[in-house]
């Protein structure tokens, strides 16, 4: 399976540094996901409408919501946004909560593993696990 997103930039899912580096290279960007990261966020993206992940290209400050380097310094050592199978998304037209709570209540986003509650941003991965695993920061 291979997934380019419909919804998001290659900018929008790495950091500036990185981006940088493989600009003229997307292909690269892209293969640091795995595919089902995503389409998920596509997924979700055509569902509850506009959505931010890092903001840095306008001149906000996230750029570690994506894929994070292991040199990033920022996160846990074995996030599984190391290993591009999370993503920190910033809803504009709904809040976090309410789309954590469909995906709780099974709605049909079957690659989602994990969710992270209590933040207001929703985090979401795709990590070899089954069933739905919460967890909180």
């Amino acid at each position: 399976m291979d997934y380019i997103p419909k919804f998001f930039q290659p900018y929008e899912l790495v950091s500036k540094e990185v981006y940088e580096e493989l600009k003229d290279k997307p292909w690269v960007i892209w293969q640091l996901f795995d595919p089902r990261v995503l389409y998920s966020g596509d997924r979700i993206r055509m569902r509850y409408g506009k959505m931010f992940i890092n903001t840095w290209y306008w001149g906000g400050s996230n750029q570690h919501r994506g894929w994070r380097s292991p040199s990033s310094g920022v996160g846990a050592r074995y996030s599984q946004h190391r290993f591009g199978r999370a993503l920190d998304l910033e809803p504009v037209e709904i809040t976090a909560e309410a789309i954590r709570k469909d995906i709780i209540a099974g709605e049909n986003f079957h690659w989602i593993t994990c969710i992270e509650e209590g933040v207001s941003w929703l985090h979401f991965d795709v990590r070899n696990y089954r069933g739905l695993l919460i967890v909180r920061p």
